[in-house]
């Protein structure tokens, strides 16, 4: 079995991350709340960018159930591509790390001081966790199994990583995989293979026409049901276990896996100064 990546950093060490939080559509709203407790909770997050539409009219009454916090940046933006808008965000990030995080996704505790203390042993440009799958309410129904890439809500990237290499912003789906090929053998990832991340999955997100998010919908409605939903957890949970790793493992339908050690391209992280 494979046991938790450690490092020699304590997680206590870290709060040099930024939070990039969209929440563009009134679709958001119901969850918001739930998303944003999750990142000013976490220890991890030394500065939180939220992004919302730009005729936005419920969101103050959501911040104002907050405590003021100096670390919150709220930015009104057009509603465009989801590449875009975090593209747009990072104009506003000052810290030499960023985690995205959609407006209805829940980090679990402690996520980026994880994974930045994780970060600190691999040396590398990119951490990703691993995610349960929830329903609508909220409430965790499965794990998934992560094996390929990341969700977006999952990662932490350097920031002068995605300025050099930012989203596609003409892609409204896909955009995360778009770039995760695109950036083989550039930007080193590394997974850190824990269940810090609730996804939820709900009929009016973006994404549900994908026929990953279709197999999530069915997978989540079969274990909302009594008993089932039990085997479901225990299931997806046994399996999880015994397939994760410390690596994500490149599809053949993605083309030829390149070689960092052989990229001329590849962004050297020691060269990346911050100021």
């Amino acid at each position: 079995m494979l046991s938790t990546p450690k490092s020699d950093c304590s997680s206590d060490d870290f709060n040099d991350v930024a939070a990039i939080v969209t929440a563009m559509t009134d679709a958001e709203q119901p969850f918001i709340i739930d998303t944003l407790k999750s990142v000013f909770s976490d220890p991890g997050i030394g500065q939180v960018v939220l992004c919302i539409e730009e005729s936005n009219t419920w969101m103050d009454a959501v911040l104002g159930s907050f405590p003021e916090d100096p670390r919150l940046k709220a930015i009104r933006l057009p509603l465009a591509a989801p590449g875009a808008i975090r593209n747009q965000a990072l104009n506003y990030v000052s810290l030499p790390w960023v985690a995205y995080c959609d407006g209805d996704d829940v980090w679990g505790k402690g996520k980026t001081q994880r994974q930045r203390a994780y970060a600190e042993t691999t040396k590398g440009d990119f951490v990703g966790v691993d995610h349960f799958l929830t329903n609508g309410a909220g409430k965790v129904r499965a794990c998934a199994l992560a094996r390929n890439l990341p969700l977006p809500s999952a990662w932490m990237v350097r920031t002068e990583v995605m300025r050099q290499y930012p989203f596609s912003e003409s892609i409204y789906q896909g955009e995360c995989a778009e770039w995760w090929i695109r950036t083989s053998g550039i930007v080193s990832k590394a997974r850190y293979p824990e269940l810090l991340l609730r996804y939820r999955l709900r009929s009016s997100s973006l994404s549900t026409t994908t026929s990953s998010k279709q197999r999530k919908v069915k997978i989540v409605a079969l274990a909302n049901i009594p008993v089932l939903g039990a085997i479901i957890f225990c299931a997806t949970g046994c399996m999880w276990l015994f397939s994760r790793r410390q690596e994500y493992i490149w599809q053949p339908d993605w083309g030829p896996e390149t070689d960092p050690n052989n990229c001329d391209e590849k962004v050297q992280s020691e060269q990346i100064q911050v100021s």
